[in-house]
């Protein structure tokens, strides 16, 4: 982690590679003192801070979130070169965030940011690449692209280089390397490719099936908020596929991703409602209620025959209360 005065340090000094890796990773700003940045970075005339600044104001990091200022610095960091801010200004134009959507201007900045090598940006034009967005479609261009962003540790880039393999987009499926990228970009977070890792593991496509990694992974995927993640435990605990069968669990992952606009989750939830509402999963709910009962009058027995046997002579706690009864200190 960067503690407020390093991120001020590197970004006066303009060191460039270091700052993008460190932006790379969402938890760098856990830590930072954005109002002291802002104060520190306002009149350095770089495009290193001019950059920061945008981002500041696109959050709300210490200022007042202002969208036209974020894309006034960004632009004038763009202007003066800085590929991180080409990149941000293509991210912008290419998705309509805070401006008019525009495929030809979202190519421009991507490109410039590429003549610097910039990975972000040869990711998002593979994914423009890919969908044919302001472009023909090119599958290979879009593999291209990809590969030099995942080959520079971009977990995006990875995620999107197992999503063709697996799906055989302008390339033959291949479930071994669809893998390979997914466990690359899971293991730096990527909840996309964490789901999709615990999918393949679930069915057995391209490994042995293995219910222990597909849970382990939808896991990590869901505590990130993968609403497909969140659909596929519901699935795994209502038919028992890793773990006991819980209608209860299953119920509520449904729920959550269908709340989150899921679509498959839905039908998953309105097929478990039909299936078990009117018997299975009532009779289910009364099984857990009386074993729950069960549990609970054993509970109660063998705590009455602790304490008989603990107060029995030679019992546990015999002695002790014999002290007390012949020091009189009850």
């Amino acid at each position: 982690m960067i503690n407020t005065e390093e991120l001020i340090d590197l970004l006066i000094n303009g060191n460039q590679m270091e700052l993008y890796k460190l932006c790379s990773n969402e938890k760098w700003k856990i830590d930072i003192n954005f109002k002291k940045v802002y104060q520190a970075i306002i009149d350095n005339n770089n495009s290193s801070c001019h950059s920061m600044i945008g981002y500041m104001y696109q959050d709300g990091k210490g200022v007042e979130q202002d969208y036209e200022k974020a894309l006034h610095w960004y632009q004038k960091s763009a202007d003066q070169g800085y590929s991180v801010s080409q990149n941000n200004l293509g991210f912008m134009y290419q998705w309509g965030e805070y401006v008019e959507q525009n495929f030809k201007k979202a190519l421009y900045w991507y490109n410039l940011s590429i003549e610097q090598c910039h990975y972000a940006a040869q990711n998002n034009l593979g994914f423009m690449y890919q969908g044919g967005l302001g472009v023909e479609q090119d599958f290979k261009k879009a593999l291209d692209l990809y590969k030099l962003a995942a080959d520079q540790g971009h977990s995006s880039a990875q995620y999107n280089l197992g999503y063709m393999y697996h799906h055989g987009e302008g390339v033959d499926k291949d479930y071994e390397k669809a893998l390979y990228w997914y466990k690359l970009a899971a293991d730096q977070g990527h909840s996309k490719a964490q789901s999709n890792l615990g999918y393949m593991y679930q069915n057995g496509f391209g490994v042995e099936r293995d219910y222990e990694k597909a849970l382990y992974w939808y896991k990590l995927a869901v505590d990130q908020g993968s609403n497909f993640a969140q659909s596929k435990l519901g699935y795994m605990y209502e038919e028992g596929h890793g773990v006991e069968r819980d209608y209860e669990k299953a119920l509520y992952w449904f729920q959550l991703a269908t709340e989150q606009g899921d679509n498959i989750a839905q039908k998953h939830l309105i097929h478990f409602l039909l299936r078990w509402s009117k018997t299975g999963l009532d009779q289910y709910i009364k099984k857990k209620e009386l074993k729950c009962q069960k549990l609970e009058s054993k509970c109660q027995k063998l705590e009455e025959e602790n304490t008989e046997l603990k107060y029995r002579p030679g019992g546990i706690g015999y002695k002790e209360c014999k002290d007390r009864f012949e020091n009189k200190k009850y």
